[in-house]
């Protein structure tokens, strides 16, 4: 059982790996072409049941903060509120609304973009081999200031976590983002993002904390490119 464990523990380490390795050959192939930029995001979230009996209808609600231009400036913050169902424990849908400006543009300087969304999103939860899978498939609406209409989003996330004891363990994830279509002082479709996270996670009560690193090779409006270098913080309140 122990030697098994660690066998598959060393396979997500070597994909993991393996993901990082690819991470930077496109860093260094288009290091001429893009920014780069060291980060620090924090996020906090909470699911609050509704109703008391069945546990069906709940509350979303998450906040995020981020510092950018190698940690020394607000970038941006995210609210993120929603009402889920549970179809059932391993299926839950959403409805949301978010707002998340921004206070840095694609040159690092001081300045205000507004922007608001609505999103809906899919989670489906499962175990196979020793693993905790999550799948996110989300949608957004997304309403930015000075473009010229809606710009229409789709994001994946597939994250395993893998544990060690009862209470802690390893977490990764790997996140694609895709624009639907082009928008004049907006997005452009095709692909925007692809984003990464690996690290430990602690479980304490009803709370699920999680540190680790992330990397995210993007495009933020037109050909502009950008990679950004994390450190991640997050907190999961389940009430």
């Amino acid at each position: 059982m122990i030697k098994n464990k660690y066998f598959t523990l060393t396979h997500i380490a070597l994909l993991l790996f393996s993901f990082s390795i690819l991470f930077e050959v496109i860093l260094i192939k288009k290091a001429h072409a893009q920014q780069s930029d060291f980060q620090i995001w924090s996020l906090v979230t909470a699911d609050i049941s509704i109703d008391e009996g069945e546990k069906k209808w709940l509350i979303y609600l998450e906040t995020q903060a981020r510092a950018g231009d190698d940690a020394s400036d607000f970038e941006r913050i995210l609210l993120r509120p929603a009402i889920g169902y549970n179809l059932n424990p391993n299926l839950t849908f959403f409805l949301g609304y978010a707002w998340t400006p921004t206070f840095l543009n694609t040159n690092l300087l001081s300045e205000f973009g507004d922007e608001h969304r609505i999103w809906q999103q899919i989670i489906y939860k499962h175990q196979t081999l020793n693993l905790n899978w999550l799948h996110r498939l989300r949608q957004e609406q997304r309403f930015l200031e000075n473009a010229s209409s809606a710009a229409n989003r789709t994001r994946y996330l597939l994250k395993a976590s893998y544990p060690l004891e009862n209470n802690y363990g390893l977490a990764g994830y790997n996140e694609i983002f895709v624009n639907l279509n082009s928008v004049k002082r907006g997005p452009t479709a095709g692909f925007d993002r692809w984003r990464f996270f690996v690290g430990p996670y602690l479980k304490v009560n009803n709370a699920r904390y999680e540190f680790g690193y992330v990397g995210e090779f993007g495009r933020r409006f037109g050909d502009d490119e950008r990679f950004i270098n994390a450190l991640f913080l997050s907190a999961n309140f389940k009430y």
